[in-house]
């Protein structure tokens, strides 16, 4: 399901959920800058599975929609990306001082079968524990 390292660096993606307005202009132009696809996940996907969303083969949508009150604020799911890649758009935000996006995940074998909702509760979890 996850092929092979070359097959995943082209496979450079990120699903945006809940980012709107002109965060949503400046990303999508640094996305476009560094050959990442952005995935507008519409309120009514946040309970489908990311892995599903994310296009790979296998998975399927489940049609579990929603009314989208599951996933609150912003999120970025980054797909396919190395360290490398990652590295590099999170430093091109910071130098087009893209205002920071606390709830961030790296699609794994262990949360692509999560909705949308129970990934963003699950960070929002960890940031809370972060902060004390």
């Amino acid at each position: 399901m996850w092929g092979t390292r070359s097959e995943e660096m082209n496979l450079k993606k990120i699903l945006f959920y809940q980012i709107r307005g002109d965060k949503r202009k400046q990303l999508k132009k640094v996305c476009g800058d560094l050959a990442i696809e952005m995935v507008v996940v519409s309120p009514a996907e946040y309970g489908e599975p990311v892995g599903a969303l994310a296009g790979f083969p296998g998975m399927r949508k489940q049609g579990r929609g929603c009314a989208g009150a599951g996933v609150t604020g912003e999120m970025l799911v980054f797909v396919g990306m190395n360290d490398e890649a990652l590295d590099e758009f999170l430093d091109t935000c910071k130098a087009e001082a893209i205002s920071p996006t606390v709830c961030k995940a790296i699609l794994t074998p262990h949360n692509a079968g999560w909705s949308g909702e129970k990934l963003y509760a699950e960070l929002v979890k960890e940031h809370q524990a972060m902060q004390g």
